[in-house]
């Protein structure tokens, strides 16, 4: 017997529309994910489903305040590339962040969970690594696949930044200043760094 051909449109269109959530969503999920990987190891020295999931909810302001940048972004250029395919493509710039963590991770695994203090400095110096390669990347994403000029990638790139960072800050400041030793966390960053800097050079 024939299947009725509205039907077959309404599950064409709905498996259509799930798609596209999915590939909306699966890079900035997997920048997630990252992320509560690297809260789990770093709080534990194991992979914990619930530190992982706690770490994915604490630390989605990430891949919200990314996203955020980038929609505003698209939004002003209006390129032919649907939507969700754009945020797909350039999420895949987080990838030197996905080593810059994967690296963290291996650290924090190899060494006893009561030194993970010291992984702090190198880890914060060295996070200069993923922030220029993820610029370049994200300036090639722009002129190559949104069809902009060099300087016109480059203001993208600068756009998206200015959205997305100074929101993401604020975001973590505002929630983590409700702790008592937040300001003291600074104090303990510096110290580290200091300690770290002092004993490389």
């Amino acid at each position: 017997m024939p299947s009725n051909p509205v039907q077959s449109c309404h599950t064409t269109v709905i498996s259509l529309h799930q798609s596209r959530t999915w590939v909306l969503a699966r890079r900035p999920l997997l920048l997630a994910l990252v992320l509560g990987c690297a809260v789990s190891l770093g709080a534990s020295g194991r992979f914990a489903l619930r530190l992982i999931a706690d770490g994915m909810l604490s630390f989605a302001f990430i891949p919200l305040s990314a996203l955020a940048g980038f929609a505003l972004v698209y939004r002003l250029r209006q390129p032919g590339l649907p939507f969700a395919e754009a945020v797909d493509r350039f999420f895949a710039g987080n990838t030197p962040w996905l080593w810059w963590w994967l690296a963290f991770m291996i650290a924090a695994s190899v060494i006893p969970v009561q030194r993970h203090g010291e992984i702090l400095a190198p880890l914060l110096i060295t996070s200069l690594i993923p922030i220029v390669f993820s610029v370049f990347i994200d300036t090639r994403f722009f002129r190559d696949v949104m069809g902009r000029n060099r300087g016109g990638a480059r203001l993208d790139v600068a756009l998206q930044r200015i959205v997305a960072w100074p929101a993401g800050i604020a975001y973590f400041i505002g929630y983590a200043s409700s702790s008592r030793d937040f300001f003291y966390l600074f104090v303990e960053i510096r110290d580290e760094i200091a300690a770290w800097v002092t004993k490389w050079t």
